[in-house]
């Protein structure tokens, strides 16, 4: 358990959970994807299915559960470095879900290895609070793509190990 500022924040950490989504979770996450569809543009249920499952087999997929309800989902890719997806359902959002799902990743790369993530440009109002979250983990604009014939930006994150020293 991670401890945050104040007694109250700590207990609320208690209650919260990352751990390897596991195929029992996959109707969990559907019923996420339901939810949240509208903003992953090209969203095609069967290609996220065949993503899901390569992801759970490989050890590259996390969900973090509050109070024992999924409150979010990340998935990557070892081989690519790419952080392939990360959604947070409505009513968890602006409560660190997405950050801490992207801090648990990080932990999985090593120190120097740059991960990549395929996002909303700038000024476009679908991806703001993905954007804010991106940055907020260090992630910086890098090149403008098109992805399913919609102008997208690759955003990168170099991992830096930090290393504490017991004085």
């Amino acid at each position: 358990m991670v401890v945050l500022e104040g007694q109250g924040r700590a207990r609320r950490e208690r209650k919260s959970m990352i751990r390897y989504v596991k195929k029992e979770d996959i109707s969990r996450v559907l019923s996420m994807m339901e939810q949240v569809k509208e903003d992953f543009a090209g969203y095609q249920e069967a290609e996220f299915l065949e993503a899901l499952h390569k992801a759970i087999e490989g050890k590259e997929a996390f969900l973090e559960e509050k109070e024992g309800s999924l409150a979010g989902m990340i998935f990557f890719s070892y081989q690519e470095k790419e952080l392939m997806f990360l959604a947070v359902m409505p009513q968890f959002r602006k409560q660190g879900v997405g950050k801490r799902l992207i801090k648990r990743m990080a932990e999985c790369f090593e120190d120097g290895e740059v991960i990549h993530v395929v996002t909303f440009r700038e000024g476009d109002q679908k991806g703001t609070a993905a954007r804010c979250c991106y940055h907020s983990c260090g992630f910086v604009d890098d090149e403008e793509l098109v992805v399913f014939d919609y102008p997208c930006q690759r955003m990168v994150l170099k991992v830096v190990k930090k290393c504490s020293r017991l004085t």
